[in-house]
């Protein structure tokens, strides 16, 4: 399953009869960069993106990565920009290897005035399962607010309770802002003292905080390994030490003090060793708490606040409970 921490938030979904079955989403998926019209082609990119990352958050279905479908698209030569047909979309999803495919464009119709076109094709049945026109008005974030909508009624879901407020009382409403938690750097402080990386995953720097946990997990690896290797060396020094002190014989005197030298040397390194790892693995932490703290923060500032909601997907044919936290 594919995981995204969107909006700095941690999204569990528990669908009643996976727990039972221990099932993964059986259906797949792939979202085409919506075609711009009037808007760049990163806006496009970027508002297209929201909706992937709403689908992964639904959990309805296994959605391929778009570096996937564009390292497809290239291979076998495609271009979506010329694919506006459901015959031609169920082409491509057959290329992706899916069973449902999803393209549209973003129409900038005017200064506050957009369109969101949208079609979703079934590629078994090449027939389309799902087409929704949006007009919007407002900037492109109320465009990017209805993708992320659009990414759940596509399949038939109600979205969440947090983006139909934002919608019907606007993003910058009071009553909204309210209902968001801000990602301070004191609580990534503080999640950073639990444990590296995760101050910096909180603020949303997630391959900063991808490499903390990364590095500190291995640092201290090796740290419990040299030290459980100190354990050993200490063990086998006391045992030939106490069958050195009861030999009488010059060579086996001299061959014992031979092994209690290789093993000095031997502890001589570990002791080194854990020493550096152990350094290592404070510095990471304190890396990451000054990460954590000072570094700048990403744009989409707010994790949801804890609610939970049942829901029941006709395109699963399961009831979910979900929960934000």
């Amino acid at each position: 399953m594919m995981r995204a921490l969107h909006l700095a938030s941690i999204t569990v979904y528990i669908t009643i009869a996976n727990l039972v079955m221990g099932l993964v989403p059986e259906k797949t998926v792939a979202i085409l960069d919506f075609k711009p019209s009037g808007v760049t082609n990163k806006q496009a990119i970027s508002i297209t993106n929201r909706m992937r990352v709403q689908v992964d958050l639904s959990e309805v279905a296994r959605q391929v990565s778009r570096k996937t479908i564009s390292k497809v698209m290239r291979r076998e030569g495609l271009e979506t920009v010329k694919c506006i047909t459901a015959e031609c979309l169920a082409d491509i999803g057959q290329v992706l290897d899916v069973n449902y495919i999803c393209s549209g464009e973003l129409i900038k119709v005017a200064d506050s005035v957009f369109i969101i076109d949208m079609n979703m094709v079934s590629v078994d049945s090449r027939l389309t399962t799902r087409s929704k026109k949006i007009n919007v008005k407002g900037d492109l974030g109320d465009v990017a607010l209805e993708m992320e909508i659009l990414a759940w009624e596509m399949f038939w879901l109600k979205a969440p309770e947090l983006l139909i407020t934002k919608k019907r009382l606007g993003r910058n409403d009071p009553r909204i802002l309210n209902m968001l938690k801000p990602r301070t750097r004191r609580d990534a402080l503080i999640r950073s003292f639990l444990f590296p990386g995760l101050g910096s995953i909180h603020r949303g720097n997630m391959l900063h905080g991808a490499a903390f946990m990364g590095l500190e997990i291995s640092f201290l690896g090796l740290a419990l390994y040299n030290q459980s290797q100190l354990d050993k060396f200490n063990a086998d020094k006391e045992n030939n030490l106490n069958i050195y002190r009861i030999q009488t014989r010059a060579d086996s005197i001299r061959k014992y003090v031979e092994i209690l030298d290789g093993i000095e040397k031997d502890l001589k390194k570990v002791n080194n060793n854990l020493f550096v790892f152990s350094i290592s693995a404070l510095g990471v932490w304190g890396a990451s708490l000054a990460h954590a703290y000072f570094a700048d923060k990403k744009d989409d500032e707010i994790v949801y606040q804890d609610f939970i909601r049942f829901s029941y997907s006709p395109f699963r044919n399961a009831i979910q409970i979900n929960w934000y936290f």
